[in-house]
């Protein structure tokens, strides 16, 4: 359906409207493509972009699913900017069949403003720690910046000074075991 045509051009390469709205409805009055100045619509139950290339947008997306076909990995990429997710009730990341890895040059960080960060899992590795070697010598002044990192039953961290038991008193309010 066209309104306000000025021009239409049809050869057998090619399809040109010139035109304030332009809209393509299915046979039961849907909007399947319908554009404008303003805004492009797109009411297919899918649109699937098949180039090489994806797809590409320069301003935000906002879209309740993003999938790929199951022969294909799906990539997400920002190649000169930060990419952001948000999710007002939170966002979820899910391999139901492999691994997720998470890399960067520099730091990654882990925040929870209000709750916990928890890591579950049978084993947790972090194999490139740096281990300290112990000191031959007893040290004259008394060094605040190395910490024993301690683990409570209910698998918690917590630290203590260096030359203290990796021990938490239960009966006291402020165990950080609780």
């Amino acid at each position: 359906m066209l309104s306000s045509v000025v021009l239409t051009y049809i050869c057998n390469d090619r399809f040109e409207c010139l035109a304030n709205n332009f809209k393509i409805v299915d046979d039961k009055g849907n909007v399947l493509f319908s554009a404008n100045d303003n805004e492009i619509t797109v009411g297919a139950h899918v649109l699937r972009v098949t180039g090489i290339g994806g797809a590409m947008f320069k301003g935000s997306v906002q879209t309740p699913l993003v999938r790929t076909d199951s022969s294909h990995g799906l990539r997400l990429e920002s190649p000169t900017s930060s990419l952001e997710v948000r999710g007002p009730s939170g966002i979820v990341l899910e391999s139901r069949a492999g691994a997720i890895k998470t890399l960067s040059l520099n730091d990654i960080q882990l925040k929870s403003e209000a709750g916990e960060i928890k890591l579950e899992s049978s084993s947790i590795l972090m194999p490139t720690l740096p281990t300290a070697i112990p000191s031959t010598r007893v040290s004259q002044t008394r060094s605040h910046d190395i910490f024993q990192l301690c683990v409570c039953n209910n698998g918690k961290l917590f630290m203590t000074p260096p030359h203290s038991t990796c021990a938490a008193e239960e009966s006291s309010v402020s165990t950080p075991c609780r």
